[in-house]
Order: structure tokens, then C-alpha cells, then sequence
């Protein structure tokens, strides 16, 4: 029974996702006949994106991904554009890719790079992402695991506090949004600036341009594709 209430469920959200499409086509058609009607044009660009999103780009879950990033974060990502000099459209896919668009964010523990701060904090490895042992000697493990979590909108690596010049908790309190999108803008606004998008996704996932050949090396390997797509959406 309760099977069969998920079920209907979600063909009713189905139907209403592409009854609210259907609407958006039919005031769209009216373009045709007001040629010189802003609103209209207006609705006609929306019915475009929401077919384009929904049957292109993952249906409901993607929709609904999209509306949570322009309803939690919409602002606060135009402003740290325009402080940032980065387009919104980039960062709000981001937001998509990273975190769904869900506010709060639950962080991501990756072990492995606990392992590597703490090798370094132990002097068993020299450096790791421009981290020296001086800069995490005295640091507990419970702090290394915090430097190993991804936080906020943008799941920005707990140790890029250290580059940053600030404290975990400004990663994943009230200005995460700015601190993420000013560290985008030092480590490869470059390529942003240059409309490098392909690598810009890339480089966000793994530190690394998109290779010249072979696989990408996200984990996610349509990560890159749909990062560009979600742009096309944001325009």
C-alpha cells in the first residue's frame, strides 16, 4: 500500500512539473500573434528553459534542483558575482552539481584526505595542496577531520580555510557563499574570465584542467557535461 502512494505520488508531480510546462508553452505561443509584447517573449524564454531542463536534463529531480538554487542562493549568488567578477550562471550550476541547491549542506568526510593532512601534521609526508606541517602542527585529528570535510554551497575542501586565511566555520556559516566564490575567483578565475567552463568544472572537481585525452577524472563522469548544461538554463 505504502508502495503504491510513493507511486501515485510521483506521477502526480510528474504532472504537475509538465502541466506547469504546458502552461508556460501555452502563454509562449502567443508570441506568434503579440510580436511586440515583453511579457510575453518573457514566458515563451521560460517555456523554452523548462522543456529544455525537464526533458534534457533529469526530469523533476533536476527542476526541482534548479528552484531550490535560485530560491536559497539566487541573491547571494549575483551579488558575489558582481563583487567577484564571475558569472552567476557558473556558479548557480555549481551550486546544482554540489549540492543540489539545499541549504543548509551536510559536509562530505573524505578520508583519504585525512590521511594525507595527517601525515603531514606527523611529519611522515612533506606537503599536501600547499599545506606544511608548521601550518596544522599543533592541530587535534577532530580539527584535520574538519579540514578534510567539503562545506558549504560549493563543498569548498575544509583545508582551503588555510589559504583563505580563515576558520572552518566561516566555510560553512552565514558567508560560505562569498568565501567559496572568492576562492574561485584566486584559484581559477582565470579561466572563467577566458569562458574555459569545460576546465573551470573540472578544475573545481580535481584540482586539474580538463585532460587533452582520456576520461575526465571527476567522480561523477558526466559531472563536466551537465555543469555546462545547467548554464545553458541559468542564462
Amino acid at each position: 500500500m505504502a508502495k503504491r502512494r510513493r507511486n501515485r505520488k510521483k506521477r502526480v508531480g510528474t504532472v504537475g512539473c509538465l502541466i506547469t510546462i504546458l502552461l508556460f508553452g501555452a502563454m509562449g505561443v502567443a508570441v506568434h500573434f503579440v510580436k511586440d509584447s515583453t511579457i510575453v517573449r518573457h514566458y515563451a524564454d521560460k517555456a523554452e528553459k523548462y522543456l529544455r531542463a525537464y526533458f534534457k536534463k533529469g526530469g523533476r529531480t533536476t527542476m526541482s534542483a534548479f528552484k531550490l538554487t535560485e530560491s536559497n542562493y539566487g541573491s547571494g549568488v549575483e551579488k558575489a558575482a558582481e563583487k567577484y567578477g564571475l558569472p552567476a550562471s557558473y556558479l548557480k550550476s555549481l551550486i546544482v552539481l554540489e549540492c543540489s541547491g539545499k541549504k543548509p549542506v551536510q559536509p562530505r568526510y573524505e578520508r583519504h584526505v585525512f590521511k594525507k593532512l595527517k601525515k603531514v601534521r606527523d611529519q611522515k609526508g612533506r606537503t599536501f595542496e600547499m599545506i606544511t606541517h608548521e601550518m596544522i602542527a599543533d592541530a587535534p585529528d577532530d580539527a584535520l577531520k574538519n579540514l578534510a570535510k567539503s562545506w558549504g554551497p560549493f563543498q569548498l575542501m575544509g583545508y582551503k580555510c588555510l589559504h583563505l586565511e580563515v576558520k572552518v566555520k566561516d566555510l560553512r556559516g552565514d558567508d560560505a557563499l562569498d568565501w567559496g566564490a572568492k576562492w574561485i575567483k584566486l584559484e581559477y578565475g582565470h579561466l572563467l574570465r577566458k569562458k574555459r567552463y569545460k576546465d573551470a568544472f573540472h578544475y573545481h572537481n580535481t584540482g586539474k584542467t580538463y585532460p587533452k585525452s582520456g576520461i575526465p577524472k571527476t567522480h561523477d563522469p558526466k559531472y563536466v557535461d551537465n555543469g555546462l548544461k545547467y548554464m545553458a538554463y541559468f542564462e
